[in-house]
């Protein structure tokens, strides 16, 4: 699970509110980029951002210090906050921002947030859902509408969206506990369409392990941070739910089902359960699975031939993606090559793609277009990383 350490912004400055009322703000921090950092170097990889100005006024009002985050940290950005059109989804995007948060526009314009998926990918585009008594507030949490939260959940999913951030604002900014029962409702009627993020009321480290056994995707932390009830570090290393094993063939049936998910280009016999089952026995101690709340997650299919390493498949499911998953594996699946003596390691029949190679780029893999192994597809990098030797 994901801990969000949270910053929102009024006036260029970092502030909380209680239950979403704006005369209730209050600074919590000095400078933004600095508490950014701070929140980096306790171990954070993600960071939740929120424009309250933007919320209330409809559209972006503190851009600037959204992107110096993001261009002068390593944390992965999501900003909300009087985002209403497809050009301002670009233009944060184009600054570098990881993701961007839908709010109202999800209540009085669903047909945008389909276009929104359509056009940017659901991994970029998450909507938020603020609710007063179980019904979706809008404008900044001033408008409260007819809507059950769990219905316009449902109604988000058909159109595309795999991630939510849910809120109770009676419970914002109150240091009085996450509303367990309401993210269950939404957990179970979701039940493997969507990933769940709780935000709101969370105060001790008691708060983390109850989403985290809930089997949420995320918890925002904001305020337990600033007034020091929650440790920012011992709540992502409680957080973490994340298992990293080898390979089985007892893995396969949920195998294949990631892999037509990810629309992986499959081969009939290399991939039957034939095939797979052939493959780890030839390589058992170099191919593993990521596991969260025991529902697989990822994997990596890795082999060698007592000369060079190559890397058959690595796949990460839809639902769990942004988490490090893939950097985790290749990790290990490398590390395991280099105990057998292998500093070689090459991706066989990997189709090109801007997004896949710029993954492999940063995992230290270089292009190369003339690389053919045994006569499959041609591989589009290999890995030749003397740190790595």
């Amino acid at each position: 699970m994901i801990i969000f350490p949270a910053i929102d912004i009024i006036g260029g400055q970092c502030v909380r509110l209680v239950r979403g009322d704006y005369a209730t703000a209050a600074k919590v921090a000095e400078d933004p980029l600095e508490t950014a950092k701070a929140f980096e170097a306790a171990g954070a990889e993600w960071i939740h951002m929120v424009d309250l100005d933007g919320a209330k006024a409809g559209y972006p009002v503190n851009t600037e210090i959204y992107k110096n985050i993001a261009q002068n940290t390593g944390l992965k950005v999501e900003v909300g906050g009087g985002i209403r059109t497809l050009e301002t989804i670009q233009a944060y995007l184009d600054l570098g921002i990881a993701r961007v948060i839908l709010g109202s526009v999800a209540l009085k314009n669903p047909q945008l947030v389909a276009d929104a998926v359509a056009k940017f990918g659901a991994e970029k585009i998450v909507v938020g859902i603020d609710a007063k008594n179980e019904m979706v507030a809008a404008e900044g949490w001033l408008e409260t509408s007819e809507v059950h939260y769990i219905d316009l959940a449902k109604e988000m999913i058909k159109a595309g969206v795999r991630t939510f951030i849910f809120t109770d604002i009676s419970k914002d900014g109150t240091l009085s506990g996450v509303n367990a029962e309401q993210l269950k409702k939404l957990a179970d009627a979701t039940a493997g369409q969507c990933n769940i993020v709780a935000s709101g009321g969370v105060h001790t480290i008691e708060d983390i392990r109850i989403c985290r056994d809930l089997g949420l995707y995320g918890t925002i932390a904001g305020k337990s941070l600033y007034q020091g009830t929650l440790d920012l570090a011992e709540a992502i290393r409680e957080a973490d739910t994340l298992k990293i094993r080898k390979m089985t063939i007892d893995d396969y049936d949920a195998l294949y089902a990631m892999w037509i998910a990810c629309q992986n280009g499959l081969n009939d016999r290399d991939d039957s359960r034939e095939g797979i089952e052939k493959y780890l026995k030839r390589n058992p101690e170099t191919s593993f699975v990521a596991e969260e709340n025991g529902v697989l997650a990822g994997a990596i299919l890795c082999g060698h031939d007592g000369r060079r390493g190559y890397i058959q498949h690595m796949s990460v499911s839809p639902l769990y993606r942004r988490r490090g998953i893939a950097h985790k594996l290749v990790a290990r699946a490398l590390a395991a090559l280099k105990a057998e003596g292998i500093n070689k390691a090459a991706l066989v029949a990997f189709r090109k793609n801007a997004l896949g190679n710029a993954f492999w780029e940063a995992e230290g893999f270089s292009l190369r277009d003339d690389l053919n192994y045994r006569n499959l597809a041609l591989a589009d990098m290999v890995r030749i990383d003397p740190d790595y030797c």
